[in-house]
């Protein structure tokens, strides 16, 4: 099996065939499509219209369901605590068969710009705060986000409306999420800050 394999859609989704991921060719573009043991992706690399292929449409799917309102109640509470201290707040989601999702702190060394970490195994999410600075991922998370899974960052703290933005990231590719995607419940005061750009 290669690491990544190159596939045209001539009826539908082929079957995935490359270890990473696979590239492949559709009616409505060229697309990214991976899983895990958490997700599956089907995530639009390039949008054109292909003659004679049918159209795919993008993909997300969590394996686990949503993640519960309670654990986005969790995050937004710890990375408030911070934010009150100028800190930013680096937290996981993991997810596991019989136990559901679950949110863990990784030792973690907090500063006021940046957040260094020690990298923990099976992370669904990992979600990371910018106390009073805007929710919009930085090319330093760009750089450092280069895994398969789901990344969030939380912004303007201070304020009344804070901000949220998703995304699943696949080895360096990026797609915006709506929290809806990913959460189940209610975001509460938080703005979705992809549904406003």
């Amino acid at each position: 099996m290669p690491l990544v394999d190159y596939l045209i859609a001539r009826d539908g989704l082929p079957p995935r065939s490359g270890d990473a991921y696979d590239y492949v060719l559709a009616g409505d573009g060229l697309y990214l499509v991976t899983e895990n043991d958490a997700l599956e992706v089907r995530m639009p690399v390039a949008l054109a219209q292909v003659r004679g292929l049918p159209p795919l449409g993008p993909r997300f799917f969590l394996r686990g369901g949503r993640i519960p309102q309670a654990v986005w109640e969790d995050i937004t509470a710890a990375a408030r605590l911070f934010s009150a201290r100028g800190q930013e707040l680096l937290l996981a989601v993991t997810h596991h068969e019989g136990s559901g999702y679950r949110l863990v702190a990784p030792r973690q060394i907090a500063g006021s710009m940046n957040v260094l970490y020690e990298r923990f195994p099976d992370v669904v999410l990992a979600v990371h705060s910018h106390h009073r600075y805007p929710a919009v991922f930085s090319p330093t998370d760009d750089a450092d986000e280069q895994g398969f899974g789901l990344y969030g960052v939380l912004g303007r703290l201070d304020e009344d409306r804070p901000e949220v933005s998703l995304r699943v990231g696949v080895y360096g590719y990026f797609f915006p999420l709506p929290w809806g995607a990913v959460f189940d419940g209610r975001r509460g005061a938080f703005r979705d800050a992809n549904l406003e750009r």
